[in-house]
C-alpha cells in the first residue's frame, strides 16, 4: 500500500461498551474528542499539510519573483487566490469527515455512467504534472547549488528526485520531518523577522491590494501565481486522502463497522470533529497567506530596487540575498537550508499525493486491480515515471523559475473542473444526519464564486498569452 507522509493515528477515546444481550455484535462508543490547546495540537495534520506544499513554489519562487519583476503589482493577487480557493480544500476534507471515506469516491460517483470521466481527468492531469514536480525540484537544487556549486543544477536535481524516492520506498520520512519542520519555521521567522527590519510603510503596499490587470510581460507569472498560490487544486483530493489516514470523524465509524463492530457516537462526537478540522485549516491557511505576501513584499523592498530577478542557476543565490542583504552574510546557511527544507517537502508531498490520486484512480477504472500487490505497483510505479520524465524535463530545460511557471499555469488550467467535481461531491447522495454538516447557501456560492473566478482568471491569461 502507499505510504504517507502523515502518519495513521489510531482513534483516542475509544472505548468498548456494555454488550446487549440480544446483540451479536461487539460495540464500541466512540466519544467526543476535546477541543482544548492541545486537542487541536493533536489535530492538526491534513491542515499542515497542505501548506507545507504551498510554501514551496508559490512563496519562495513566485513571490519574490514577482516582488522583483514587478514590485507590488501583483500583491493583490495572493489574499484573492486564498479566498477563491478556500472551498476546494475545505470542501473536500469535510466531505472525508462526513462520509467518512476519501473524495475520490465522489468523483467516482459523478462519472457512473459517464464513462468515469473525472478518474480519467485526474489521470491525465497526474501525468501533465510531471512539468511541476520537474519545475519544484530544480528550485530545490538551485538553493542547494547556490551553497554547494560542486555538481551542476541538473545533478542535484536528480539526485533529489532519486532521494525522494527512496525515503518514500523506505518508510523513512519520519527521520527527515522534523529536520525539514523545524527548518521551515526556521526560515518562515527569518522571512518575517526580514520584513519587519525591511518594512516599507503600510500604505505604500496596502494600496495595492485592489485587483488590476496584468502588467505588461507578466501574463506568464500572473497566471502562474493564481494557479500555485495557496497551492494547486489538486492538493483537495490529496487533503482528503490523508484525513483519511488520520481516521477522524466517520472515517474510524466506518473502519470499525468494516470490522464487524456496532459503534455508537457521542453526542458531539462530530461537532467537535469539525471544530478541530476547521482550526487545523484556518489556522494553516492563514499563516501561509501571510508568509506569501511577506514573501512578496521584501522581494518588492529588497530587490526591485536594485533590479535583480531570480532567474535560472543563481535563482538561490538571489533569493539568499533578500536576506542576506537583511541580516548579513552568517545568515546564508539558515536561509539555504530553510528555503531548501521547504521546497524539499513540496516535492515529497507530491511524489505521496499524486501517486495516490493515480493509484486511486487506477483501481477505480479497473477494480480487479483493487489488491495490495497491485496498488504498490502502481504507486511506485507512477513514481518512477515522475522520476524518469522529470529527469528529461530538468536536462530538457533547466530554468527553474519558467518551468515552474509553465507548470503553474497548467494548474490553474485544470482548477477550474477539479474545484468543480469537489462541489459536485457535496450535493449528491447525502440524507439523514449529515445534511447537517453540509455547506450552507452562503458557502456553496462563495465556492461558485471561486470557480467562476479561476474559469475567468483562465482565459484571461490564454489571451495575454497568445492572442493580446
Amino acid at each position: 500500500m502507499a505510504t504517507s507522509p502523515l502518519p495513521e493515528i489510531p482513534a483516542t477515546n475509544l472505548r468498548q461498551a456494555p454488550r446487549e444481550a440480544d446483540d451479536d455484535l461487539k460495540t464500541i462508543r466512540l466519544e467526543a474528542p476535546g477541543t482544548g490547546v492541545r486537542d487541536t495540537w493533536r489535530a492538526m495534520g491534513p491542515g499542515i499539510a497542505a501548506a507545507m506544499t504551498g510554501i514551496g513554489a508559490s512563496h519562495i519562487m513566485h513571490a519574490p519573483t514577482a516582488g522583483a519583476q514587478f514590485g507590488y503589482a501583483l500583491l493583490w493577487i495572493i489574499p484573492f487566490a486564498y479566498f477563491f480557493k478556500y472551498c476546494a480544500f475545505e470542501f473536500a476534507h469535510r466531505y472525508t469527515l462526513v462520509r467518512g471515506e476519501s473524495i475520490m469516491e465522489g468523483y467516482e460517483r459523478i462519472g457512473k455512467g459517464r464513462g468515469n470521466w473525472p478518474l480519467w481527468y485526474l489521470l491525465f492531469q497526474s501525468l501533465a504534472n510531471t512539468f511541476g514536480i520537474a519545475g519544484r525540484t530544480l528550485g530545490c537544487a538551485a538553493l542547494i547549488w547556490a551553497a554547494f556549486p560542486i555538481l551542476p543544477l541538473e545533478m542535484w536535481a536528480v539526485a533529489i528526485l532519486v532521494a525522494t524516492v527512496g525515503i518514500i520506498w523506505l518508510g523513512r520520512y519520519a527521520a527527515v520531518e522534523l529536520f525539514v519542520k523545524i527548518a521551515i519555521v526556521i526560515f518562515a521567522v527569518a522571512a518575517l523577522t526580514a520584513f519587519l527590519l525591511q518594512m516599507p510603510p503600510p500604505g505604500e503596499y496596502l494600496s495595492n491590494l485592489a485587483p488590476v490587470a496584468a502588467p505588461a510581460g507578466a501574463a506568464l507569472l500572473f497566471g502562474a501565481m493564481w494557479g500555485y498560490f495557496p497551492t494547486t487544486v489538486e492538493v483537495a483530493p490529496m487533503q482528503s486522502n490523508w484525513a483519511v489516514d488520520k481516521r477522524t470523524g466517520m472515517v474510524e465509524v466506518k473502519r470499525l463497522r468494516a470490522q464487524g463492530y456496532k459503534v455508537i457516537l457521542a453526542p458531539d462526537y462530530m461537532k467537535n470533529y469539525m471544530k478541530l478540522f476547521h482550526r487545523d485549516m484556518n489556522i494553516s491557511y492563514i499563516i501561509s497567506m501571510i508568509t506569501g505576501m511577506t514573501f512578496l513584499i521584501i522581494g518588492a523592498v529588497v530587490l526591485n530596487p536594485i533590479g535583480l530577478v531570480p532567474k535560472g542557476a543563481e535563482m538561490g543565490l538571489t533569493i539568499a540575498r533578500i536576506y542576506t542583504e537583511t541580516f548579513g552574510a552568517w545568515v546564508f546557511p539558515v536561509i539555504i537550508a530553510g528555503a531548501t527544507a521547504a521546497l524539499f517537502s513540496t516535492v515529497f508531498t507530491y511524489f505521496d499525493g499524486q501517486a495516490r490520486i493515480f493509484e486511486e484512480s487506477c483501481v477505480r477504472l479497473r477494480r480487479s486491480w483493487d489488491t495490495p500487490q497491485i496498488r504498490q505497483i502502481l504507486y511506485r510505479g507512477f513514481q518512477i515515471l515522475w522520476l524518469v520524465t522529470g529527469t528529461a524535463i530538468i536536462y530538457g530545460l533547466p530554468r527553474p523559475i519558467l518551468v515552474v511557471q509553465v507548470a503553474s499555469v497548467v494548474a490553474l488550467l485544470f482548477s477550474p473542473l477539479l474545484f468543480w467535481l469537489t462541489i459536485q461531491s457535496l450535493k449528491n447522495d447525502f440524507t439523514g444526519w449529515e445534511r447537517e454538516y453540509l455547506p450552507n447557501k452562503a458557502m456553496m456560492a462563495w465556492a461558485w464564486s471561486g470557480v467562476a473566478a479561476l474559469a475567468m482568471i483562465s482565459a484571461y491569461v490564454l489571451y495575454l498569452q497568445f492572442l493580446a
